[in-house]
């Protein structure tokens, strides 16, 4: 059996997304012949929530090597937060002393945080070890040149300029890039001439349903809301960037107009907006709210902009009447959540672009209500089919049908799984 260094800042116990991408594939590698090692931090290290629960869902016999990093009562006082930055010297020193005294085949780096990345062309250039960066969300981006200065992140002209110089370092000699989408994979490869379409494989965060089983069996309270107090409660379990504002608009105008037409329907809702931030703790302003109350939809309207951990999204998906997947104005995204909206077998609708990978999964599974958009009608003009979807669903006009298990088999973590195994494959020359 071959071995690869999974190298992730975040990990268990943390929930957020790269933590359990890397969970994903070190639970599933060794069925094609690949053992991990996840070289991780700490987590009296991590600022995001932790949740010590999370650590049932790892396999018993995987490897984890945890370091140190600088804390952020120092690095703080310099602007430096990212778990990434912080604990880069670390793994360094930690990677350098692994690959000396053991035989390391391969080296996968999921990002974000994306500084990491570097540690791959270090390592290649030390030991000339192939290594793989897996883009779970794009590090150059253009999305914020769109947005009004008020809604971009602080710091955000540094970040920029830092992306744009370590990327191309970072990639120089990348074996193999792997992203969720074949978006976010195309938008690298054609930033740099050195990189071919060959070179670039898209794997989906893809759908754990063992996770549920979990779940199922060790129940958890949510205390977001009450579903037997009598309204029909909607989730959005997971970020809401500024690029996804569109898309709500749009959802909040077509339960105006629901309002006006069919009252005694409508104002049965209740659509919690759950995760919407990136920011450490929550530390971000409720850009939903304020969307609502544009709307006059504000009473209808809950926010939480701070993360909830793992188990507790799933929890609450389970609760929910219904669910929410939304898209935003950028063709490739694709909500790694769609799977387990799926597998938590609600009532779901989906407002995506048409490019969007995630109209292809839900047409495939049979999941629920969909509506489209493109760059030439926009999710403004799809106000009355969102109108109706929801009218199906608050009205139970659209029953809840098993999803096309079959379908989403190929979907499932152990096939992404099988597919980072072959590029591991391919980097290395194993057949």
């Amino acid at each position: 059996m071959k071995t690869v260094l999974i190298i992730g800042a975040d990990f268990v116990p943390s929930s957020l997304p790269p933590a359990t991408r890397i969970r994903f594939f070190a639970s599933h590698l060794p069925e094609f012949g690949w053992r991990p090692i996840v070289l991780t931090t700490s987590p009296e290290y991590y600022e995001g929530k932790s949740d010590p629960e999370n650590e049932h869902l790892l396999r018993d016999d995987l490897e984890i090597i945890r370091v140190s990093a600088f804390s952020t009562r120092l690095t703080r006082k310099v602007g430096i937060g990212d778990i990434g930055m912080r604990s880069l010297l670390q793994h360094w020193n930690a990677v350098k002393r692994i690959c000396s005294t053991r035989k390391i085949d391969s080296i996968l780096i999921p990002v974000p945080p994306s500084i990491t990345m570097v540690l791959g062309r270090l390592a290649y250039r030390r030991f000339k070890i192939p290594y793989v960066i897996d883009y779970i969300d794009p590090w150059v981006t253009d999305s914020y040149d769109k947005v009004p200065k008020a809604e971009r992140p602080p710091k955000w002209a540094l970040a920029n300029a830092l992306s744009r110089t370590v990327e191309p370092y970072a990639l120089k000699h990348v074996a193999h890039i792997t992203g969720v989408s074949q978006g976010t994979t195309d938008s690298v490869i054609n930033r740099y001439q050195w990189l071919s379409n060959d070179r670039a494989t898209e794997i989906p965060y893809g759908a754990e349903a063992a996770d549920f089983d979990y779940l199922r069996s060790n129940p958890r309270r949510q205390s977001v809301f009450n579903n037997q107090d009598g309204y029909f409660h909607i989730s959005h379990v997971g970020a809401c960037i500024p690029a996804m504002h569109e898309t709500v608009r749009a959802l909040f105008q077509a339960i105006r107009l629901g309002l006006r037409d069919t009252p005694e329907l409508f104002s049965r809702i209740r659509l919690h907006f759950i995760g919407t931030s990136y920011a450490a703790n929550g530390n971000a302003p409720s850009d939903v709210r304020r969307l609502a109350r544009e709307a006059n939809i504000a009473e209808l309207v809950e926010e939480q902009p701070s993360r909830v951990t793992y188990l507790e999204s799933l929890q609450l998906m389970l609760d929910s009447h219904a669910l929410l997947l939304l898209g935003s104005n950028e063709k490739h995204y694709t909500a790694s959540k769609a799977f387990p909206c799926i597998l938590a077998n609600r009532p779901l609708l989906a407002i995506f672009h048409q490019a969007s990978s995630v109209i292809n999964i839900m047409r495939q599974t049979e999941a629920g209500e969909l509506v489209t958009y493109s760059d030439d009608d926009g999710p403004d003009r799809q106000v009355g089919n969102i109108k109706l979807a929801l009218e199906r669903l608050v009205g139970n006009e659209h029953p809840l049908s098993p999803r096309n298990m079959d379908a989403l088999e190929q979907y499932s973590t152990s096939a992404m799984s099988a597919r980072l195994a072959a590029c591991l494959n391919s980097i290395t020359g194993i057949r």
